[in-house]
């Protein structure tokens, strides 16, 4: 059994969502300030109504623990929170006394809530990183933290509203490889491998090293198919150079399935995987796709 997110890192991902969805909510009650001239309350208001808000209060709590990930980020999303805050305060104070809004405070406001939502985005990324191990062949992530990535992407899929796909990849036939040619030619190839599919991802692509020659994908947005079929065109056509020898060809099988909503790891990967056999019992070199669950 795979184990679970760990408790405080579930704690970390759930305290910076909940920041930009609060912060992303000030929009809102900036329009209603700023056009209808409504009060604000306190809590923006005052000179340090970056430490009163929801995000404040939590950041404060969990300040040095972020900062453990990553310094300078922690430091640097402080101080735009801040910014942010005090531009508010300051588009505020003139509405209430019925005076016009700043431009610059507008931009000063605009500017701060974007560097701190890409700020705060880069932190969950650092705290997802965290908690997967890597793999010192291959440079890539390890399976013990795969359900929290899962979990992660699955967020991000909802919030987002794109499709979820997880892929199983097996490179076919590789005992023969490292029968012929031996184990260190062995972990070349999957140097090679893992290099190959790394080039194929997108940026919110997640590539992890699932144990021996398997690997898995999980693939964010639309065009996961395409993703997974120009890896395998990528292999087939990019063989390994060989000292004093042919290169090596080889060639993967895949097996795809889309992660439904409440879907969990355990049942993606049963798909995938069945999926994946699929393909290799009828001529390996392909992506099998797997029934929609509940289909």
């Amino acid at each position: 059994m795979i184990q679970s997110t760990p408790p405080h890192f579930e704690s970390l991902l759930t305290g910076i969502d909940q920041g930009l969805q609060a912060h992303l909510a000030w929009n809102q009650r900036l329009m209603r300030c700023a056009l209808l001239h409504e009060g604000p309350g306190e809590d923006m208001m005052q000179p340090d109504a970056h430490r009163r808000c929801i995000f404040g209060k939590w950041f404060l709590t969990e300040q040095s623990t972020l900062a453990g990930f990553d310094a300078a980020a922690t430091a640097e999303l402080e101080r735009q929170h801040q910014a942010m805050h005090d531009a508010v305060r300051a588009l505020c104070s003139r509405s209430s006394q019925g005076q016009p809004a700043n431009e610059q405070d507008f931009k000063a406001y605009e500017a701060g809530q974007t560097a701190m939502v890409a700020s705060l985005n880069a932190l969950r990324q650092k705290v997802a990183e965290s908690v997967l191990q890597h793999d010192a062949l291959t440079g890539l992530p390890l399976r013990h933290g795969l359900h929290y990535a899962f979990d992660l992407r699955q967020r991000d899929a909802a919030r987002n509203g794109l499709p979820l796909y997880l892929a199983m990849v097996d490179v076919d036939h590789f005992k023969s490889v490292n029968d012929t040619w031996g184990h260190p030619v062995g972990d070349l190839a999957l140097q090679h491998l893992a290099r190959l599919m790394g080039s194929c991802l997108r940026e919110n692509d997640v590539l992890i090293r699932f144990g021996g020659e398997e690997f898995l994908l999980l693939l964010l947005g639309n065009g996961a198919e395409a993703v997974v079929r120009r890896l395998l065109d990528l292999v087939r056509t990019t063989p390994m150079p060989m000292q004093d020898a042919w290169p090596l060809r080889m060639t993967v099988t895949a097996g795809l399935t889309l992660v439904a909503a409440g879907d969990t790891l355990e049942s993606a990967l049963t798909r995938a995987d069945h999926a994946l056999l699929e393909g290799k019992l009828h001529g390996r070199d392909r992506c099998v796709i797997a029934q929609a669950p509940g289909g």
